[in-house]
């Protein structure tokens, strides 16, 4: 549970990144402003997210020490998910959220002497393009947007953003393809037609897609 300290803290910064986003909207010269400092963003803030977002690679995140100025830094996360902090060096911290990245960082400034009461506090000031491609025989074929903070979507859903299913379609073996984590590629086939129809066949559950998922509606053999 997060101290009143630390609901202070986080409160005053919202506030701050809010101001910090409409003055970054009416700065038309981009290029003059530096990447460097929570108070020169070189572009306007898409949101501040609350604790329970999870942290993905490329997100643009600011980090802040309770008096220690010197130590606040703002950088976009690695493609592998890692920050580099003052002290700590290179952390990983994809996947969690805002509230645990902030707890263990505590916890690594706590345990290696830097620190005996530390006040981490993470702003997510934008964050990074999280979609999914469908292709294939769908009405409207392209790549989507996930809802910010969201870490899945249902693939039935992700079908009706395309504009459903062509007539002829083959719903019962869509093709679904995810990058794992060392670099490989993972293909799932999926009945989405057991799905649609699991009111007379059963209980089947939606396949849930993740960021950067690749769908392939193949076509009906005829």
């Amino acid at each position: 549970m997060k101290t009143p300290l630390r609901l202070g803290l986080r409160a005053a910064g919202a506030l701050c990144l809010g101001a910090l986003a409409l003055r970054a909207a009416g700065d038309t010269d981009a290029s003059a402003v530096p990447d460097h400092g929570p108070s020169n963003l070189p572009f306007p803030l898409s949101a501040v997210v609350g604790d329970d977002y999870h942290l993905q690679p490329f997100d643009l995140v600011v980090f802040e020490l309770y008096n220690e100025p010197d130590a606040t830094t703002q950088q976009r996360m690695s493609g592998k998910g890692d920050l580099r902090l003052p002290m700590l060096g290179s952390i990983r911290l994809k996947g969690l959220s805002v509230r645990a990245a902030e707890s263990q960082l505590e916890s690594l400034y706590r345990v290696g002497g830097f620190y005996k009461n530390p006040q981490v506090t993470l702003y997510v000031a934008q964050h990074s393009e999280r979609t999914i491609a469908i292709l294939g025989q769908v009405n409207r074929p392209d790549r989507f947007p996930l809802v910010t903070g969201t870490d899945a979507i249902g693939l039935s859903q992700a079908i009706a953003m395309a504009g459903g299913l062509t007539r002829i379609a083959r719903g019962s073996a869509i093709e679904v393809s995810r990058m794992t984590p060392d670099g490989g590629d993972k293909r799932f086939i999926v009945n989405l037609d057991a799905y649609l129809n699991a009111d007379k066949s059963g209980p089947v559950s939606d396949f849930q897609l993740q960021p950067d998922d690749v769908v392939f509606v193949p076509e009906r053999s005829i």
